[in-house]
């Protein structure tokens, strides 16, 4: 199995590329322990009201503090 082109770059700008896409580091992301497993958490709400799904990078993504 063979990496995409973009993969045998330079291992830092491959790693940066990767996170820009997450919402890793956002000051919205909480942790919780359930049921003995660690869960993490997006605290934004969309327009309806609803949570966002934690992973990928919304318009809400602030850096921590």
């Amino acid at each position: 199995m063979t990496l995409p082109a973009a993969d045998y770059r330079d291992p830092l700008e491959v790693l940066i590329r990767r996170e820009e896409k997450t919402c890793k580091g956002c000051d919205h992301e909480k942790k919780y322990l359930a049921f003995g497993k660690t869960i993490w958490i997006c605290t934004t709400t969309d327009h309806k009201g609803l949570r966002r799904n934690h992973g990928k990078r919304c318009k809400a993504y602030r850096e921590k503090k």
